[in-house]
């Protein structure tokens, strides 16, 4: 999948979000409900890494684990957020990873 396909599923998603959602809700109220659902995605996540190491407690060890799925939660809740407070991600990613980039050849 490319940053285009994912960004056009991104759009797509919000659109049908907003039609099945309640159609009162602001643009604030979407940015305060996104980022709270971007905690709850993240705290899956967290779940599935620590089963994953083994450091869930045992009867969450035999449940049914998605460490994929999860991530891609995270990714996509990000992506919605970012989408709702107007910022570009390739833009963002291409900028941030030239950052990196910069900050690790002056460290060499």
């Amino acid at each position: 999948m490319t940053l285009e396909e994912l960004q056009q599923f991104i759009d797509e998603e919000d659109e049908l979000f907003k039609k099945v959602k309640d159609t009162n809700q602001t643009e604030r109220e979407r940015i305060f409900a996104r980022t709270i659902k971007l905690g709850e995605e993240y705290g899956e996540l967290c779940d599935e890494v620590l089963a994953h190491v083994g450091d869930q407690r045992k009867d969450k060890l035999n449940e049914k684990h998605d460490l994929d799925g999860e991530f891609a939660d995270v990714v996509i809740v990000a992506f919605l957020l970012a989408k709702s407070m107007n910022v570009d991600m390739k833009k963002a990613l291409e900028n941030k990873i030239q950052k990196i980039k910069e900050k690790h050849n002056n460290q060499l």
